[in-house]
Formats: structure tokens, C-alpha cells, sequence
């Protein structure tokens, strides 16, 4: 490795437990590496000699700031590698899903952004109101999960797997089917759902689809009480909750109250264009005292370069009583 020769001398010694020698660095006009550079290795090597730096320290530094590098091997590739290059956006995946976007729907970031969130937090029953584009980063990211879960489970059973690293349920989590349950009334003028059944099954990804052609609100009432979802997209907010005598206030908190008894416990809740537009900037800033909830945790994202489709609120069920778990005392 090779450092840059603006690298700061005291912040090198610093990363080698030798703060202490910083004055006598400054004090002999080595600031950066490029200051000793100038002097030449064979006179800081006698400079760096004659101050008694701790066995082994001395030697790093010198390599640290004169090796170029070139003959520095690279690390054995870490066993668990793969499963870091688990994902499918790439350009082939993008081009297939193009006929689902539309500007109008302003998703061009929250799809990618939906995918993270999924592939993170790993649901197994989402629920998407407002079907298209987001759609398919949704389903690929419930395939890309179960690929993971798998490679883990299956590398937990070799003789050096990491017996220490996993959790428990891993194993029971491998076995579930991830789905994602869009409900859609194709009544959008600018909407690409119509084509999300065939995309889907051009990703290979139909299994995970349920289509719903409904009515938002009438698919939650009569909605299994046992289907709890664990990750919820609202996307299409005047179709999942139309102003009633113009109040949208009213509206979202009907529909959430609907909502809130099918979601498990820490469940994540995404409501599109919650930030710019008055009417919904007034329920968000009322939504500690919600009928339906509240929800403990609320984060707001904005896309600052457009004016409409540019924001994203999150909310999170937190029941009382619900944790995550510890597992350990240290990070």
C-alpha cells in the first residue's frame, strides 16, 4: 500500500500507536509523507532509527510511507465472498424492467431504495399498494434474499462454517417463500402496471407475484387477520386514501387504522410523496397523535431536485414489548 504523499505524518503515527513521536517528526519539518520523500528513505531511515520507535513500528512506517506497493499481494478472497455479489441490477436487468417506469410515478430512486430496505431487513410477507416499477426491485429483492439465506445455511454446514456469526432461525427462515401481495386498480392515468405480470415472469420472478386488481382499502378489510405483513410500500396515496370532502388527513389515518392490525411486529411502513405538498405535510406533522399508532419511529427522506414524487416517509410498528435482540456486549 502505497500512501498518497499529502497523508498527514501525526495521523500515521497515530494509527500505529506512536502519538508520542509526533513532535519530533514536526519538529525535524516532516508534516506529510511527501516531506519525507524529499529527504529520501535512507536519511529518514536513520532519522526514524535514532528515536528508539517501538520494535516492529519503525518497519511499518518506513513501508508504509516509501514502498510503492506494486509487489503487495492481494488477500485471499474471504470464503463468504459471494454472497457480496449477490444482486441483479445490472443494465440487461434495468432494460427489462424500463417499460414499467414512468416519470410521472417519480420512483427512479425508490425502487433501488426499496431493494436495499428489503434486502436488509429481510421481510418474507410485503404488501404493495400501487403496482409497477418499485414492483420489480421488490420481487428481486425477496429472490435475492432467499439466494443469500441459502448460501449462508449452506455454508453453516460445512466443518469451518461460521457456527458463531449466524443466528438460529436462520434455518427456518431459509424455508420460507418470500411474496410480495400487489394491489393495484389500474385507474392511474400514467400507471405500468398492466405489465408487471409479464415482466415478472421474464425476470423469473412470477412465483413471488400476487396480483391484486382491487380496491386498496376493500383488499385490507378483508384481509386473513392470521397474513401479517412485515414490509409495506404505500404508494399510490389518493388511491389508497381518496380525500373525503378534500380532507387527506382523514383519509390516511382511516387506511392506516385498517392497516395497522395486519403488520408484525417491526414491520416497516413506506408512504410516497409525503414532504412537499401541504396536505400531507400537515397528517405527517400531526402523526404522533394518530389514531392508528403512532408509530415509535419515523424518518422522512427528500429528493431535493424535483417538486413532485419526492419524498419518502418511513414509519415502524413497535408494539409494546417488542426489541431487537442482543447478542452480544460488543459490536
Amino acid at each position: 500500500m502505497r500512501l498518497p504523499s499529502p497523508t498527514r505524518v501525526r495521523g500515521l503515527l497515530r494509527c500505529l500507536d506512536a502519538a508520542f513521536f509526533v513532535a519530533s517528526f514536526e519538529e525535524e519539518g516532516y508534516y506529510t509523507v511527501g516531506d519525507l520523500r524529499e529527504d529520501g528513505q535512507e536519511v529518514v531511515s536513520e532519522f526514524v532509527t535514532a528515536l528508539s520507535m517501538p520494535r516492529g513500528t519503525d518497519e511499518r512506517f518506513l513501508r508504509l510511507s516509501f514502498e510503492d506497493g506494486e509487489n503487495e499481494q492481494e488477500p485471499p478472497e474471504d470464503p463468504a465472498s459471494p454472497v457480496a455479489r449477490l444482486g441483479t441490477m445490472d443494465p440487461s436487468w434495468l432494460e427489462i424492467i424500463a417499460p414499467l417506469y414512468s416519470m410521472h410515478m417519480g420512483c427512479e430512486n425508490m425502487g433501488p431504495l426499496l431493494y436495499s430496505l428489503v434486502r436488509f431487513v429481510k421481510p418474507s410477507h410485503c404488501l404493495e399498494i400501487g403496482a409497477g416499477y418499485t414492483s420489480a426491485f421488490l420481487l428481486q429483492a425477496l429472490e435475492d434474499n432467499q439466494r443469500e439465506l441459502q448460501f449462508w445455511e449452506d455454508w453453516r454446514g460445512r466443518e469451518a462454517g461460521p457456527q458463531s456469526w449466524l443466528v438460529s432461525e436462520l434455518a427456518e427462515k431459509t424455508g420460507e417463500e418470500g411474496s410480495l401481495h400487489c394491489v393495484d386498480n389500474f385507474a392511474h392515468e400514467h400507471s405500468t402496471a398492466p405489465l408487471l405480470s409479464q415482466i415478472a415472469k421474464r425476470l423469473r420472478l412470477q412465483h413471488r407475484l400476487r396480483l391484486h386488481l382491487d380496491d386498496a382499502r376493500a383488499f385490507v378489510e378483508e384481509a386473513d387477520m392470521a397474513q401479517s405483513f412485515d414490509f409495506v410500500w404505500l404508494d399510490g396515496l389518493l388511491d389508497f386514501a381518496p380525500p373525503k370532502k378534500g380532507d387527506v388527513r382523514a383519509s390516511i389515518d382511516s387506511f392506516l387504522s385498517l392497516l395497522w392490525p395486519h403488520l408484525a411486529p417491526g414491520a416497516l411502513i413506506l408512504l410516497h410523496s409525503t414532504l412537499t405538498n401541504s396536505s400531507v405535510r400537515g397528517w405527517l406533522e400531526n402523526i404522533s397523535a394518530s389514531p392508528w399508532g403512532p408509530p415509535n419511529n419515523v424518518l422522512s427522506l427528500l429528493e431535493p431536485h424535483k417538486k413532485f414524487q419526492n419524498s419518502v416517509t418511513i414509519l415502524q410498528h413497535r408494539p409494546d414489548g417488542y426489541a431487537e435482540p442482543i447478542y452480544s456486549k460488543l459490536p
